[in-house]
């Protein structure tokens, strides 16, 4: 089944785009549950990310995905990274 991803570009495009949906909005609610657990600003995880605020709330607020180094930075503040990535996958 995996494989049909890349033989037809159509269901490869399909699949891309649903995950992309799928991670945007598991990685948006995961920001929010994290900086709701460290107790931080949105001016403050923006910081720590080395991004802009406004950048940080399109996170939150569903306008942009995290950006790879971002999504990165976000795991490595869970207890345990692997439990979210085998949750999404789940989706």
């Amino acid at each position: 089944v995996i494989f049909s991803w890349f033989v037809s570009g159509k269901r490869y495009i399909n699949m891309r785009n649903t995950l992309q949906i799928v991670l945007k909005e598991e990685l948006r609610h995961l920001a929010i549950v994290t900086r709701d657990r460290l107790g931080l600003t949105q001016r403050e995880m923006a910081k720590l990310f080395e991004i802009s605020e406004s950048s940080y709330s399109d996170i939150e607020t569903g306008k942009s995905i995290c950006g790879s180094l971002t999504t990165v930075l976000l795991l490595g503040l869970q207890p345990n990274p692997g439990t979210f990535i085998q949750q999404a996958i789940k989706s």
